[in-house]
């Protein structure tokens, strides 16, 4: 039998097929000396390394209709993968035998090789297969296959193994290698794994209570400084919720209870009511200055609601939002509240009340604030200004913008006035106020004199003339500084006595001289006065 030499040449390009032909009584046989059947008498389910030759080589016997060889037959030997001979097709020996020589591939597993001798009359029974085993190297290297990357809950296993392979230097699966699992954190089952027959190994990662990176390292004590890292992030279960129900009022003023208080549910994380009772929820600004005031702590039902009742916004006006939080609960945040002054506080608020002058306007100034210092608005109509004593009456209120407020009253009599400043019934710090209403300047047609004439030794008579001063609604001035002249012919010399009096005292030897009295130049009441006895 000739012996074709071995090679490393790739797979066979032409491939031959048997075709039987149909046809029942025609069917055609082959006659003696002619091929008929094809077996293996050699080779088969051998096994060796792969990229290796195979121990022995691949026999086939090609036999006539009587069993007998037949030489000179093209046998063609198809191989997958891997290098035959140098000529694919080989011719049977005298014995009715080809043989090949056969390289098996660098890729590990079971390899199928045809043997087909090319017919005179189509014959199924021409064709044969050798069934040979490749097997890997001794490992190489661990790789990663699955498992790395993932992320889970805490306390939880990762949904996917974590999976190595052992493989060769061609990257074959080696079985029956050791893995040891290695966890940083957590836990690895099993902590020891033997690689199967296609070179895998694998282990379920179960993640610790802490979320965060964990790592898990795999390596294989037969392979020195081989190990391959995992990495997986453990993250925090969904948290339950706090869902507001009914959100506070969108507007309020500073310092008084919402008109519409918030309303919460307690939900679990697929956002289902949670009824869980006596959870303490605390409300706090989120967003915005000032404090809030009620009670900012609300604890849930059996149903989990949760219920506000006296919350409120202290400070200055601005948009606010509120935080609610719970322990272990997802927080909730309100819609923005408009917050706008308090009422008016009569401890911030002020009111200045001059001293008044007959026959002028006195103007009380008023300044409202809330509690926060923040200056009140639109509040006229609240505000009341009542005087009593000298000059009573009602004041009326005018807005001036900014929190300034005026009220207006003449007064026309002098005394003491006591003046009420009250804001939605409260009267404001100080009040009543006193006001001293004085005379107003001194009104010659309000102004009075008494002219008296005494006799004296000598034929001299002594004339007084004694003046009043008042103002334009006859309040007596007291007070001096006006200008009064005397005069019976001959200008007299006038005492002020500062308290709005005035005295002129003259000798004359005419008692019933009439005597003109002027304030400013202009004649007081009744003058010229003739002097009396």
């Amino acid at each position: 039998m000739r012996r074709a030499r071995p090679v490393l040449s790739g797979v066979l390009p032409t491939v031959v097929l048997v075709v039987a032909a149909c046809g029942g009584d025609d069917l055609l046989l082959p006659s003696s000396g002619e091929p008929a059947r094809v077996e293996i008498v050699g080779g088969n389910e051998q096994a060796a390394t792969v990229g290796q030759p195979l121990p022995d080589s691949l026999v086939v016997l090609v036999t006539d209709p009587e069993e007998r060889p037949v030489a000179g037959i093209e046998v063609v030997f198809v191989a997958p993968a891997g290098a035959l001979t140098p000529n694919d097709t080989v011719l049977t020996g005298p014995d009715g035998r080809a043989a090949v020589y056969y390289t098996l591939p660098t890729v590990s597993g079971e390899q199928v090789i045809e043997a087909r001798a090319r017919p005179v009359v189509p014959s199924p029974s021409l064709t044969t297969v050798f069934r040979v085993s490749a097997q890997p190297e001794a490992a190489a290297e661990l790789v990663a296959l699955g498992g790395d990357k993932q992320e889970a809950e805490v306390s939880t296993a990762l949904a996917d193994s974590l999976v190595v392979k052992a493989a060769d230097r061609f990257g074959n699966g080696v079985a029956g290698v050791e893995v040891l699992w290695q966890a940083s954190e957590g836990a690895v089952n099993p902590a020891s794994v033997v690689t199967g027959a296609d070179g895998r190994a694998a282990t379920q990662r179960t993640l610790a209570a802490r979320p965060g990176l964990y790592s898990t390292t795999a390596m294989a004590p037969a392979l020195e400084d081989v190990t391959v890292l995992f990495e997986a992030t453990g993250v925090l279960p969904p948290s339950p919720e706090l869902v507001l129900l009914t959100q506070p009022s969108s507007s309020a003023s500073a310092g008084v209870p919402f008109e519409q208080q918030p309303v919460l549910q307690l939900q679990d994380a697929f956002g289902a009511p949670l009824p869980r009772a006596d959870v303490a929820v605390t409300v706090q600004i989120a967003d915005g200055a000032g404090s809030l005031g009620g009670t900012t702590t609300a604890r849930s039902n059996a149903e989990g609601r949760v219920s506000f009742t006296n919350l409120s916004i202290r400070g200055r006006p601005g948009d606010r939002t509120l935080l609610f939080a719970a322990s272990d609960f997802t927080p909730a945040m309100s819609q923005a509240i408009d917050v706008n002054p308090g009422p008016p506080d009569v401890g911030e608020s002020s009111a200045s009340v001059p001293n008044g002058t007959a026959g002028a306007a006195t103007t009380i100034t008023i300044r409202l604030k809330d509690e926060f210092g923040t200056d009140i608005e639109g509040e006229a109509r609240t505000i009341r200004v009542e005087v009593q004593g000298a000059n009573p009456t009602d004041a009326t209120v005018t807005e001036e913008g900014d929190g300034r407020y005026s009220a207006r009253y003449t007064p026309t009599r002098t005394g003491t006035d006591q003046v009420a400043v009250t804001v939605r019934g409260s009267g404001l710090g100080g009040s009543p106020f006193a006001s001293v209403v004085v005379a107003g300047p001194a009104d010659p047609a309000n102004t009075t004199a008494v002219v008296t004439s005494s006799f004296r030794c000598c034929f001299f008579w002594i004339v007084e003339a004694r003046v009043t001063t008042r103002d334009g609604h006859g309040n007596p001035l007291e007070r001096g500084g006006a200008a009064i002249q005397v005069n019976d012919g001959t200008p007299r010399e006038v005492r002020d006595n500062g308290d709005g009096t005035y005295l002129a005292s003259f000798p004359t030897v005419t008692p019933q001289q009439p005597v003109s009295i002027t304030l400013d130049g202009v004649p007081i009441a009744g003058s010229p006065y003739t002097p009396r006895d």
